[in-house]
């Protein structure tokens, strides 16, 4: 038996959690990211896990495919450091805000779940933050977070990489399953407003 009487070094994302906006709660966080991070993802096996298209075992077995857009958050609640996943409706107010404004950083996000469903729809509204962002943490390395807590490989098997991050989430191309083509997603470039999010979001699970 080796003693050893200092705890190890923390990981490189030690004590970052990821979490989803919870329903009966009033969420209100700091962005400390630049750009948010996207990638098409499925509910598979009751868990989010990316598409891997064109060799992707959900897609094959005919699990659809959505869009989640990723952002590192800092709670102005409980003060802690997490990584925030939001579905395609409800970032389409942060993609908005990013395209006019150019970074995200320092901009105050609120959010809350317009029903008590786990998986109902998210309602976002983002404005800037007018106060001190002198102490706001250093922003989360998303891809190299999500690729790690998801078991992946930095880059693509074919060699080719991922689009950059921020990427305009309008109009995505989704690959489809080996034997099929590939296929477009709806825009999505409208205001997250409350009546859209009752009209046409499935919520995320």
């Amino acid at each position: 038996m080796q003693w050893k009487d200092r705890p190890p070094a923390p990981t490189e994302f030690g004590g970052i959690r990821l979490g989803r906006v919870q329903p009966g709660k009033d969420y209100e966080a700091l962005i400390t990211c630049e750009s948010m991070a996207g990638h098409d993802t499925h509910w598979w096996k009751r868990r989010t896990v990316p598409c891997t298209a064109p060799d992707c075992t959900a897609c094959c077995e005919g699990t659809p495919a959505r869009w989640h857009g990723y952002l590192s958050v800092f709670s102005t609640r409980t003060r802690i450091h997490s990584v925030l996943e939001l579905t395609s409706l409800a970032a389409a107010a942060v993609a908005e805000y990013e395209d006019r404004h150019g970074s995200l950083r320092g901009a105050l996000l609120r959010a809350n779940r317009l029903g008590n469903r786990p998986n109902s729809p998210v309602s976002v509204t983002i404005v800037p933050f007018d106060g001190d962002l002198r102490t706001l943490p250093h922003a989360v390395d998303l891809r190299r977070f999500l690729e790690t807590i998801w078991s992946v490989k930095p880059n693509r098997e074919d060699g080719q990489d991922d689009p950059p991050a921020g990427q305009n989430i309008r109009n995505i191309i989704v690959p489809g399953p080996p034997t099929c083509k590939t296929r477009p997603l709806k825009s999505v470039h409208h205001p997250a407003t409350i009546e859209a999010a009752k009209s046409n979001g499935k919520g995320q699970k």
